[in-house]
C-alpha cells in the first residue's frame, strides 16, 4: 500500500468525550473503520464479530468506528450525535464510535482514500502510522491481509518495536481545569518513534522529527502560570505543553516547528511528562545524541 499517516483530528465519542486522534486511539494498534455515508453502517457492522474475536486474543488490538462528516453539518452535531447515541444502547459501542466534523477531503487525502462510496479500514498506531489499509465490508481475504499486517510482539512486552509512549504528569490541583479543555491522561501522550516525536495535550498536538532535536534537557520547577496548559514564551516563542510545574523536558530544535498556535513556529518544546529522565534518554537515543 502507499505510505499514509493518520491525520490529527479532534473527535468526540457518543457519550460526549473529546478524543485527540491519533494519540487518543484506544489500542496500541487500532482498527479504524472510516465511514462517509449513513448507509455505510452495515459495512462497518460486518467487521465487528471478526474484530471482537481477534481482540480477545491480542490485547494490543482495539477498534473504533469513525464517521467523518463535512464541516457544514457541525451546527447540527448535537442532534446528529444524539440520534446516533439514542440508537445504541451498548455503552462500549458508544465509546468506540468517534464522530469527526472536518474537511472530508483532508482526511481522504491524508489516508489516500480515492473511493468514498465505501468504508476504509485502517490499522493505525497512536503515532499515526498506518500499518495497513483496505476497503469495503468484511470478507475473509481482506481479513487475512489485515491479520498478516499486525506486527509480531518482538520484545515480549506488548509494545510495538521502536515505539515508546509516555504519559503526562498531571498535578491533581489542575486536573479539572485541564479536563475542561479536553486535556486528560487519556488524551495526552508523548510518543517517540524512529521517525517522529508526537506530543498531544488533549486536542492540541505538535510533531518533531528526531533528527531536528539539537539538545534535550530536564528542566523545572517552573512558576505555575508557566507550566500549566499551553504556554508560549514571550522571549523566544518556545512552546510548553504543561500539566505540572514541577519538572519537564525541553527539546531544543535545529529548525522551529509549527504547533497548534496559528502562524507561529517554535524553536523549542517543553513537555511535562511523567518520566522525564526516561523520556529524555529515549529522545536522545532517537535523535542520535547519546
Amino acid at each position: 500500500m502507499d505510505a499514509a499517516t493518520f491525520p490529527q483530528l479532534t473527535a468526540r465519542d457518543l457519550d460526549g468525550r473529546e478524543v485527540a486522534l491519533p494519540a487518543g486511539l484506544p489500542g496500541e494498534l487500532t482498527v479504524v473503520l472510516v465511514a462517509f455515508r449513513r448507509s455505510h453502517q452495515a459495512l462497518v457492522d460486518s467487521w465487528v464479530p471478526w474484530l471482537e474475536a481477534r481482540m480477545a486474543v491480542d490485547s494490543r488490538l482495539r477498534v473504533v468506528e469513525l464517521p467523518v462528516l463535512a464541516l457544514h453539518w457541525a451546527p447540527g452535531r448535537g442532534a446528529i450525535d444524539g440520534g446516533m447515541a439514542a440508537a445504541i444502547p451498548d455503552p462500549a459501542v458508544r465509546r468506540r464510535t468517534l464522530t469527526v466534523y472536518t474537511d472530508v477531503r483532508r482526511v481522504a487525502a491524508a489516508l489516500g482514500i480515492e473511493d468514498r462510496e465505501t468504508i476504509t479500514v485502517c490499522l493505525v498506531d497512536r503515532t499515526g502510522r498506518v500499518w495497513w489499509k483496505g476497503s469495503g465490508g468484511f470478507d475473509r481475504a481482506t481479513a487475512a491481509a489485515l491479520e498478516a499486517a499486525v506486527p509480531d510482539d518482538l520484545d515480549g512486552t506488548g509494545a510495538l518495536p521502536g515505539v515508546e509512549q509516555f504519559g503526562f504528569d498531571f498535578d491533581p490541583r489542575f486536573r479539572l481545569v485541564l479536563a475542561a479543555v479536553g486535556a486528560t491522561p487519556t488524551t495526552s501522550h508523548a510518543t517517540v518513534t524512529p521517525d517522529r516525536i508526537l506530543a498531544c495535550l488533549g486536542p492540541w498536538s505538535v510533531s518533531v522529527h528526531p533528527q531536528n532535536v539539537r539538545d534535550v534537557t530536564v528542566t523545572g520547577p517552573y512558576h505555575w502560570y508557566r507550566g500549566i496548559g499551553i504556554r508560549l514564551s514571550v522571549t523566544d516563542r518556545g512552546l510548553t505543553f504543561g500539566t505540572t510545574y514541577t519538572r519537564g523536558v525541553c527539546l531544543t530544535l535545529h529548525t522551529p516547528v509549527r504547533g497548534p498556535l496559528p502562524l507561529l513556529r517554535h524553536p523549542n518544546l517543553t513537555l511535562t511528562v511523567a518520566e522525564p529522565e526516561r523520556f529524555a534518554s529515549t529522545v536522545r537515543r532517537a535523535a542520535g545524541l547519546d
